[in-house]
């Protein structure tokens, strides 16, 4: 089964303006993402999905530089984006990575590639983790059958729309391990708060000679839980947005 990982992004938030071409440690955050991702030992390749604005441009000049491809699709509906994508480079399975989790764990979107072409899965989801651990593992057949069949254009919230048709098998996975099981833990960018928070664990790793990987991230946060707060405030308001954003579509 030929897999792959999807980097969503776009240059259009407003909630934290040009955040994923933020600095985060000697790398931009998308920069930073491109690089983490090509580390994945079970996908056979990674690209950035973005859309046709011209806005978006410089994210594909950075897949450019980062050696990866580069999809421009749907400017809005981000599930054609991701199906159109994957008919393009012929992949049956993938793991779409939001632009704003610069630190997903790569090892767990291999468990999930892994769990979803073993048993032929078509959605698969980790539970447990920080908030922006993981990606969303899905197959070319579900993303055909749901944009088939939705009447949504909005679809910046889409895992609903797999979970609720019957005829797609969908599984969660959970984490157990102590270590990593932590969803009180907030790790994506939406908010100056968790800019904050991302570069506060980056700096204190460096200031170690740790680089960012989950794991090294995990620990850190152990020993300093005190990071935790930095954002724990906004998760309200993120709930509100994505509450919203569903009822939309």
């Amino acid at each position: 089964m030929k897999t792959g990982i999807f980097l969503s992004v776009r240059e259009k938030a407003t909630r934290l303006p040009g955040k994923v071409l933020l600095a985060l440690g000697d790398a931009s955050v998308t920069e930073g993402l491109v690089r983490r991702l090509k580390q994945s030992k079970r996908a056979g390749m990674v690209a950035v999905a973005t859309s046709d604005d011209p806005r978006d441009e410089v994210l594909c000049r950075i897949a450019c530089a980062e050696g990866i491809k580069c999809f421009r699709g749907h400017p809005d509906d981000k599930l054609v984006r991701y199906r159109d994508a994957a008919r393009h480079y012929g992949l049956e399975f993938v793991v779409i990575v939001d632009g704003d989790d610069p630190f997903v764990s790569v090892s767990h979107i291999d468990r999930i590639i892994d769990h979803g072409t073993r048993h032929d899965c078509d959605f698969v989801v980790f539970g447990g983790l920080p908030l922006g651990a993981t990606g969303f593992g899905v197959s070319l057949r579900a993303l055909e059958k749901v944009c088939g069949d939705k009447s949504e254009t909005n679809t910046e919230v889409w895992g609903h729309l797999m979970t609720r048709d019957p005829a797609l098998r969908c599984m969660e996975l959970m984490e157990t391990d102590p270590d990593f099981r932590r969803p009180d833990v907030r790790m994506t960018l939406d908010y100056p708060e968790d800019y904050e928070f991302f570069r506060t664990v980056t700096d204190g790793l460096a200031a170690i000679g740790l680089d960012t990987s989950f794991e090294n991230v995990m620990r850190w946060l152990e020993l300093n839980p005190e990071a935790i707060e930095i954002n724990r405030g906004v998760a309200a308001r993120y709930e509100a947005h994505i509450a919203k954003s569903r009822q939309a579509s």
